[in-house]
């Protein structure tokens, strides 16, 4: 966001300089003369040159998205062995820091290869690690989670990420350290002139793919059982793509309602069973956006079988589906093809309910096919498409009743609406007041808009007018259905409503563009009837938003937050948000190419205003601007959904809008 890119604070884990070799011969050893070997472990040091020489930086899709090489052929470029260096093997706490002595000794030979014995009793775990020193007590360390173990920046990312998310490090199972950091080492990447650099490439790269790895794998198996049942699904994708140079972009939505079954599986496995599945698709497409067409498209469900496929929940509360490498084809009418990178799916369960949100960054590489039109020409490369997608899974109720759903709500809303040389966004919050026979009221609010046409941008505030005797059709399952079908739902406690509603012109089976596209969400929440205590939680966010600046070559961007993004709340009134967030932006108009960065920010402060009924404004303030949360925490503060927006310095209203959930992991 807009904010955070200005309040980003860099690493200090590392200088300027290099890994240099502090001493020492090559050849193993150990300390304690009489320890009894067990087990050898060798490997190679390796860091980033001093200078890069005669290599290309790539961006971060032509690393990550232009295909992932085998492992074999897998190298990071500009490393070089660290020949000299003592060589320690030591045990660590879950913050990193040392415990106990130095269990054992050696140094890299020439060419950074190193061996070294186990200490009788010593047996391969997640928080044993080799590390090398150098100066100004610079550190580069690895898991001792196999007998082959390289000493390099990715094995230090790895397990920065595994600190980060608090994993317990002695309860990690090797194998799967193991598979992590051989997915990492198969990008393909080139370092940086020193290990500021190289981490920063690691983090841009395939710090958002680390991150939900570590999570799937940083606690054990919790049981399944507990989760249970048929579900409901939602989402909004946030999306751009472009035309490697050719001056055409699109800024796209994807939208859909989905029916899914969970399943015990044991051993912390959930058979999750996809059902159905109804979805929308709209663009605004265009070398700019008062030059652009609309794009929209339905499609419902077709009464496909259902699929079942393994998902894994842990004692984290993190529910994680692994995905697999893809590969679409078009045809002779739509001659393009895709590649999408591996992507692991996780969700933060909310308290101990059914009830689970995510964030996920995907994205993919646009390429055209070959003369046969069957397969895609990876030398035909022509463009990037990425997606940041916020979703839900709901737990339906078995038999729910107009007084099951009673008493005041907060709601929040996000749509966008897309018209051929104009995009409108807007934001929403206010308070909903439901009473018997899923009848409600819309209490009077707050909204915020960005509109940008050939004329330039305009940026206001309005009011959302109140309107009384709203009767919904909710059924006995919480499925709350509109004029065409399902539009949203309802929780099992009733604690929490969904509602994904989009309207277009499009004509079944053809191409022919739209007139208009529009995608409309709302999540909303039940209030506390007293103040909440927020003092010493911890949330996990989840934050998505676009920002729009001025007209025909105005910036537009896409930015989101990182699994491993935190805020930690140290009263009702002031906390810290901690983590990453990306940004995909296009600077120079909606046909620009698209351009991609990470801003890491560690302990910033925010400001925060908490109401009787849960209502929430959350301040991030620096000299540039302000980055505002507006919206509601739920009955037990487990859970917090929010508009979010940017405003500039001396600005009277918003340039970035979106929405956030914050879901409680105290403890966890």
């Amino acid at each position: 966001m807009n904010g955070y890119k200005k309040l980003a604070l860099a690493a200090a884990v590392s200088s300027v300089v290099g890994i240099a070799g502090c001493g020492g011969s090559s050849g193993g050893g150990s300390t304690g003369g009489e320890t009894v070997s067990r087990e050898t472990i060798s490997g190679t040091a390796t860091a980033p040159a001093g200078t890069v020489a005669s290599f290309d930086q790539p961006s971060i899709f032509e690393v990550a998205l232009n295909f992932v090489v085998a492992p074999v052929a897998a190298a990071i470029t500009g490393l070089e062995p660290v020949e000299g260096a003592t060589v320690e093997l030591i045990r660590v706490d879950d913050e990193g820091n040392q415990v106990g002595d130095v269990l054992a000794e050696t140094a890299t030979s020439i060419t950074g290869d190193y061996k070294l014995t186990l200490p009788q009793g010593v047996n391969l775990a997640g928080n044993l690690v080799v590390r090398i020193t150098g100066q100004n007590n610079q550190q580069l360390r690895a898991q001792v989670v196999e007998k082959d173990v390289d000493i390099s920046p990715v094995s230090e990312f790895v397990l920065r990420k595994f600190i980060e998310t608090g994993a317990d490090l002695d309860q990690l199972v090797v194998n799967d350290v193991v598979k992590l950091s051989g997915k990492v080492e198969e990008f393909d990447l080139t370092a940086g002139a020193n290990l500021d650099e190289m981490f920063s490439t690691l983090e841009k790269e395939v710090g958002a793919f680390v991150e939900t790895e570590v999570a799937t794998i940083s606690a054990a198996g919790a049981d399944v059982s507990l989760i249970a049942g048929d579900y409901a699904n939602a989402a909004l994708a946030f999306q751009l793509h472009d035309d490697d140079g050719g001056g055409y972009g699109t800024f796209a939505h994807d939208m859909w309602l989905g029916q899914f079954k969970f399943a015990d599986g044991g051993s912390g496995t959930v058979n999750m069973t996809y059902l159905s599945e109804d979805s929308v698709y709209g663009n605004l497409n265009g070398p700019s956006i008062p030059n652009s067409s609309v794009y929209y498209e339905v499609s419902p469900s077709d009464g496909e079988d259902p699929e079942t496929f393994p998902g894994s929940f842990n004692t984290k509360g993190v529910l994680s589906v692994q995905g697999e490498f893809e590969e679409e084809i078009g045809d002779a009418d739509y001659p393009y093809g895709w590649r999408y990178p591996a992507t692991t799916y996780v969700f933060q369960q909310v308290a101990d309910k059914g009830l689970f949100f995510g964030l996920t960054h995907e994205a993919a590489v646009r390429y055209g096919l070959t003369d046969s039109y069957d397969a895609l020409d990876p030398n035909d490369r022509q463009g990037d498409e990425v997606f940041r997608t916020l979703e839900v899974f709901a737990r339906k109720p078995a038999n729910l009743t107009g007084a099951d759903l009673s008493g005041d709500y907060g709601r929040v809303y996000f749509g966008s609406q897309l018209y051929s040389g104009s995009l409108e966004l807007r934001a929403e919050t206010n308070t909903v007041t439901f009473s018997s026979g899923f009848s409600a009221d819309l209490n009077a609010g707050l909204a915020h808009t960005i509109f940008v046409d050939g004329n330039g941008a305009d940026y206001a505030d309005q009011d959302v007018a109140a309107e009384t005797g709203i009767s919904l059709n909710i059924a006995a399952d919480g499925t709350i259905a509109g004029d065409s079908g399902a539009v949203g739902f309802v929780s099992e406690d009733a604690s929490y409503l969904d509602f994904s509603e989009s309207y277009g012109s499009y004509v079944d089976g053809t191409s022919t563009p739209s007139d208009f596209a529009e995608f409309n969400k709302t999540m909303m929440v039940k209030l506390p009837s007293s103040v909440p205590d927020l003092s010493a939680k911890k949330y996990r966010l989840m934050m998505v938003s676009s920002a729009l600046e001025g007209g025909s070559t105005g910036f537009i961007a896409m930015f989101a937050s990182q699994f491993n993004t935190y805020m930690t709340m140290n009263s009702n009134t002031a906390g810290s948000v901690t983590g990453n967030f990306s940004e995909i932006s296009k600077n120079e108009g909606l046909g620009s190419d698209i351009t991609a960065s990470v801003d890491k920010v560690s302990a910033v402060e925010f400001s925060m205003e908490v109401a009787s009924n849960g209502a929430t404004t959350i301040t991030v303030a620096d000299t540039d601007g302000d980055t505002k949360f507006e919206g509601f925490f739920n009955e037990d503060a487990s859970l917090g959904v929010f508009t979010v927006g940017y405003l500039q310095t001396d600005a009277q209203n918003y340039d970035e809008l979106g929405l956030a959930v914050l879901v409680d992991v105290t403890g966890k």
